[in-house]
């Protein structure tokens, strides 16, 4: 089973997926037995192709002993036995390089599986947990969890794996071996080692440690660095970049000082067990030696035991890299847990049925005395609002800066908590569906927009699952938004990279650039808060005649501090400090609403004076 087939088999397999965001609060020792479960059948292919390996190297030597025990024997018939042993040893060694080549594709692949499907879960987990947790954890730090911290995994999960079943059959083969040649030998033999290991023990303690520290000190820097980017045009606008070059340098010493820390464990702790190998064949030269004079051992033993020896202190050497791997690993579980064992709300995770679905299509948005203040605040942003969105009604909200609307469009699209009984699809209240079921129905444009990295199309058809829109659609969405001959001008056209978070566009061409994604294929509510206040009222009117053409049969919420944009509207609400004021067509409201007067009258005298 090669990598490509296992990760498209677990794309497709929701439990292995699903399993730690359905049991809140794993455990390490859950976390490890899971995804030992998930690639089971490659470790024990691994473990028996890794014994394989190993019986074949404490072996190759045993005839190794007797081919030399028969080099000095003058008998033909011994040289043919002797010609045997030697073809042994070259099948033998073949044998070992092949089947040690397949033992690493299968004990190495695991870990690469592990990462990619923890990738998955990650993103999907993310995707799922409220804002108050991306309140609490900054962007930095989850990306360094996913870049960085999940390579621990990885290794743990591969090559920890392999060196860990090596060197423990290695170190369970090799004495038996050693101890058939000669007992005495090999208890000599083992007095290093036993000594090398407790302070071996030492070392790895305080490696945890730093390791822990290690991967706080990475998470916080790479926090830092994305936060100054983000806001690379302030910090050179205000001429902040020695105060920030010093900040990062700081954090770049103490990472430093923390690295090097855990090098000098490395250095200090872990080739102790290098020095008592050396120890070792000193004593086996030594002893083993007088032990050849006395004519207890032969030469060939003696040759066999000091192979044995290097067998013996090949795993011992790995354990400080397995120790290493481990801990790393270790630590990388404990931060990825962060994210795994983080509470998702219960009703976030039960989806809706198709049949429910199809249900709710075409249903009235209803709100009802809906109140709502921000945690640790007493005044109310809202304050018993009540109000309806029919299906396939234009509906507009139209306030001053602080009035509200924000907040009223993060509750209607469940940004926010909002009380139960207070917003209804339909009559099914909005607090019961997960967030996934109700961004079916409800699609909301903001006014500064996320643009990707990537052309203007692909931004146009980013998120959309249907792979065969034709071109012609984000063609007629262009138009709609008033922006195709903006797009036309361009060298590339929509093949035009528009820059980190749409650097290369004006604000205006971002919001419009949205509106075009939220064309592509609208759902049964679109919101749109003061998504067209960075372009001039003539864009603005050309845009949202094509958008009410468009969305003949969709409702639509726009949300605006302009009267111009909401003219049109089937419905406007007036919303002054936090409380509807005035209800009604455009017409109406100016014969009965003198606020709605007063700003309609302030914002004609701006558009002459513009004009002018």
């Amino acid at each position: 089973m090669n990598l490509v087939t296992v990760l498209s088999k677990l794309a497709s397999n929701s439990t292995a997926l699903n399993l730690p965001e359905r049991k809140s609060h794993m455990t390490k020792i859950q976390f490890i037995a899971h995804f030992l479960r998930m690639n089971r059948t490659s470790y024990m292919i691994a473990i028996v192709l890794i014994f394989l390996v190993n019986w074949l190297q404490v072996e190759i030597p045993r005839y190794i002993q007797l081919a030399i025990d028969l080099i000095d024997s003058a008998s033909p018939a011994d040289h043919q036995e002797l010609q045997t042993y030697v073809g042994i040893v070259v099948v033998m060694a073949v044998s070992m390089t092949v089947v040690r080549i397949f033992s690493r594709i299968y004990a190495l692949n695991p870990g690469r599986i592990t990462e990619a499907a923890l990738k998955n879960i990650l993103l999907q987990k993310l995707n799922r947990l409220p804002n108050s947790f991306h309140q609490k954890f900054a962007s930095g730090r989850l990306i360094s969890i996913i870049n960085n911290d999940l390579s621990g995994v990885r290794l743990l999960f591969g090559l920890g794996f392999l060196q860990f079943f090596n060197a423990l059959l290695a170190l369970s083969l090799t004495p038996l071996w050693m101890w058939r040649i000669s007992p005495e030998l090999t208890l000599y033999s083992v007095i290093p080692i036993v000594i090398a290991f407790v302070i071996f023990r030492i070392g790895f303690k305080r490696m945890k440690n730093l390791h822990m520290e290690h991967m706080h000190r990475l998470q916080n820097l790479s926090a830092q660095l994305m936060s100054y980017l983000t806001g690379i045009d302030l910090i050179k606008s205000q001429q902040m970049s020695p105060w920030v070059k010093a900040e990062i340098e700081n954090l770049n010493q103490h990472l430093l000082r923390c690295r090097t820390q855990i090098i000098r464990v490395q250095v200090f702790f872990m080739p102790v067990l290098d020095y008592a190998n050396d120890f070792m064949k000193i004593m086996i030269l030594g002893i083993g030696g007088y032990m050849l004079m006395n004519q207890q051992l032969t030469l060939g033993e003696i040759t066999a035991f000091l192979t044995y020896s290097v067998l013996l202190a090949m795993p011992l050497m790995q354990l400080g890299r397995i120790a290493t791997i481990y801990q790393r690993g270790m630590v990388g579980i404990q931060s990825v847990q962060t994210i795994l064992n983080a509470e998702v709300p219960q009703k976030d995770l039960i989806e809706l049925p198709p049949a429910e679905v199809e249900k709710l299509k075409a249903k009235t948005l209803s709100i009802r005395n809906l109140s709502f203040s921000y945690q640790g605040e007493k005044r109310l942003i809202l304050d018993n609002i009540s109000f309806d969105i029919p299906a396939g009604k234009k509906i507009g909200v139209l306030g001053s800066i602080g009035s509200g609307k924000t907040t009223l469009v993060n509750c209607l699209n469940h940004h926010l908590d909002v009380p139960e009984g207070t917003v209804f699809l339909a009559d099914k209240d909005v607090t019961r569906f997960s967030r996934s079921d109700l961004r079916r129905y409800i699609k909301t444009v903001t006014q500064d927009p996320y643009l990707f990295s990537a052309t203007v199309e692909e931004n146009i058809r980013f998120g959309s699952r249907d792979a065969d829109i034709a071109k012609a659609q984000v063609d007629e969405v262009l138009e709609l938004s008033q922006l195709a001959n903006d797009v036309y001008r361009f060298e590339k056209g929509d093949q035009t990279l528009v820059g980190e978070k749409g650097i290369m566009l004006s604000g205006g061409q971002k919001q419009r650039l949205s509106i075009a994604r939220a064309l592509l294929k609208p759902c049964d509510v679109i919101i749109m808060d003061n998504v067209l206040s960075a372009v001039d009222y003539e864009t603005e009117r050309k845009i949202l005649e094509g958008l009410f053409e468009r969305l003949d049969n969709q409702s639509v919420l726009v949300v605006s501090h302009r009267v111009n944009a909401l003219e049109y509207m089937d419905e406007i609400i007036v919303l002054n400090e936090g409380k509807i004021i005035a209800k009604g067509s455009h017409a109406t409201l100016i014969q009965t609403c003198p606020y709605y007067v007063e700003t309609w009258k302030l914002q004609q005298n701006e558009t002459e004076a513009a004009a002018c």
